[in-house]
């Protein structure tokens, strides 16, 4: 309001001192004017009454006579010389001093007349003055004639109060006028203010709601105030719209399960749900405080920091009160927000654990039977001198090898999913794949498959992971090859470029379907193929499985009857395991 008040006022003295200042141009132009149009009537006045003198003096003329007859207007003879003969004023003529070099004289005498204000020190007062030469039969004389100036002023002086009363007349209107436009002006425009305060607190008018309409005013500031309540309206469902979104936003996120809070560029707290709360064991006035009043877990310190100042996500598992969670960490777009989500992988996390133990448990009791089984299957086919008999005791053979090998790979997976620490040592890749053509060099010869290596290089891992992870690849590409098929096994180094392993084949190929399942335990793309081939379904999870421990990036293509390849990328150095 005060601003509003200081506005008005602002505008009132503007106005006021532009009207006045107008007035007073306008007052003194025309005194100005009056006063020029007074001292040229009375410029006129004295040529005239000096030209008519000129006419009428003669050689015979009574000088002394003549001069009386001026009336108002001063009427002066002079000789030639200067010396003054008559004048119209009472004066001592001999104590008159020469009048020659008087400019309106001289002008006279120049042949250029012209009047002149000036002040006589006879009279005491200033003058017009005005001159011209009368020529005689033997000489000449000059006729001055002369009017006072305060005469001349003497309209001006009487209109003078007139002028002053009529200016004060004047303000006084404007004065009025101006203040009733100004009010005019000023109070749609509080109205305005009360509207758009109205409309922040949430209150807004439809037409013909508002009880002091703007009857009267200007229609220029009528469409405004109603366009502002135009405006309120659509704003106010705006915002109802957008607080019902929230309302419902605000339901769905206290009440999901998940912990999500958001955090602005300073760290602090911007929005919390209940789940949150409950997590951290903390209160709904944490909001608005920094981070550290909900945790001081240097791994959610260093993720949300990278957040906020680099953009870039995490996903990282957290202990809290003895439960685990996994944890998200994502800028959101646009935004200067970041978000924290918490889920609740404790029972999973319990659940897989129960699975290892028991995958890893079953496994360790079925070898030791299953060795017992092959055992006595050689001592039997050693004994054995019955040949009916033999085809069985080798298939049982057989069976028992096949058990083993997947009892194998079991407790390798179970190794690998438990494995905490790592000892890892350069390997040549070359010398591996070498090493692995040689224990597969029957499956390749009866095949006919041609096998062929490209590169070399060296990575950090344990033996026995690289080893097991370039026996699965080669092995699955000879096992799932066609008769005088093709093994290609490159090894890429650059020192711009990650070092990568690349197994390829021409053989069955895997179709589009099956590849999103193919590293799943025991999933196998055709169980009959893959049984009489002697797979154990485990192998490329072995694979997958290794690559999660040393952070390298695992991909496969694969077309259907075309043949596969899979890379193996080494883009990460090697990562510690918690």
């Amino acid at each position: 309001m005060k601003q509003e008040l200081s506005m008005r006022r602002q505008l009132f003295f503007y106005i006021i001192m532009i009207i006045s200042a107008g007035l007073f141009g306008f007052f003194g132009v025309s005194i100005y004017t009056a006063h020029t149009n007074n001292i040229n009537f009375a410029k006129d006045t004295v040529m005239e009454a000096a030209r008519i003198c000129a006419n009428l003096f003669t050689d015979k003329t009574d000088t002394v006579s003549f001069v009386q007859a001026g009336n108002d207007t001063r009427i002066t003879i002079l000789t030639s010389d200067g010396k003054v003969l008559a004048d119209s004023r009472p004066l001592d003529m001999n104590k008159i001093e020469n009048h020659l070099r008087r400019p309106e004289i001289q002008a006279a005498a120049n042949g250029t007349p012209k009047a002149f204000i000036r002040y006589s020190r006879t009279l005491g007062t200033d003058l017009m003055y005005y001159a011209v030469k009368k020529e005689l039969d033997d000489s000449y004389v000059f006729i001055r004639t002369a009017i006072p100036i305060a005469k001349i002023n003497t309209y001006l002086y009487t209109s003078l109060p007139l002028l002053v009363c009529l200016f004060f007349i004047v303000s006084l209107l404007c004065f009025f006028f101006t203040r009733k436009i100004i009010n005019r002006i000023t109070h749609p425009l509080e109205s305005i203010e009360k509207k758009l305060r109205s409309l922040s607190n949430g209150v807004y008018w439809h037409y013909g709601d508002e009880p002091d309409t703007e009857t009267g005013t200007y229609d220029e500031i009528n469409k405004i105030v109603w366009g502002i309540n135009d405006v309120a309206v659509i704003l106010q469902n705006n915002f109802t719209a957008l607080s019902n979104e929230k309302n419902k936003s605000d339901y769905i996120l206290n009440n999901i399960t998940d912990g999500i809070f958001l955090v602005d560029e300073h760290k602090n707290i911007a929005f919390i749900n209940s789940s949150a709360l409950e997590i951290f064991n903390a209160n709904a006035n944490v909001s608005g405080k920094n981070l550290n009043y909900l945790s001081y877990d240097k791994a959610l310190a260093a993720a949300v920091d990278d957040s906020v100042n680099h953009g870039n996500k995490s996903r990282f598992e957290m202990m809290i009160d003895g439960r685990i969670y996994f944890t998200a960490v994502k800028r959101l777009p646009e935004t200067s927000l970041t978000m924290i989500a918490l889920s609740d992988v404790t029972e999973n996390r319990e659940n897989a654990k129960r699975r290892e133990e028991f995958f890893a448990n079953a496994s360790h009791e079925l070898k030791t039977p299953l060795t017992a089984i092959r055992g006595f299957s050689e001592l039997s086919a050693i004994n054995n001198k019955d040949e009916s008999i033999g085809k069985y005791i080798e298939s049982i053979s057989r069976e028992t090898e096949r058990m083993l090998s997947l009892v194998g790979d079991m407790l390798k997976l179970s190794e690998l999913e438990n494995m905490r620490e790592l000892s890892p040592v350069p390997i040549n890749l070359a010398k591996t794949v070498n090493e692995i053509r040689g224990v597969l060099s029957t499956a390749i010869s009866e095949k006919s498959i041609t096998f062929e290596t490209e590169g070399d290089a060296v990575v950090k891992a344990e033996p026995g992971h690289i080893y097991e992870l370039v026996k699965n690849l080669v092995e699955n590409a000879v096992r799932y090859n066609n008769q005088n098929g093709k093994v290609s096994v490159k090894i890429e180094s650059n020192e711009k470029e990650n070092m990568q392993l690349v197994v390829s084949d021409d053989g069955i190929g895997i179709s589009s379907e099956d590849q999103t399942r193919l590293f799943e335990r025991f999933y196998r793309v055709e169980k009959s193929r893959s049984v009489k081939n002697g797979g154990t379904g485990l192998g490329l999870s072995i694979v997958k499985h290794i690559c999660v421990l040393y952070g390298w990036k695992l991909s496969l293509q694969s077309k259907l009857g075309v043949g596969t390849e899979v890379k193996v990328v080494f883009e990460k150095p090697l990562k510690e395991v918690q």
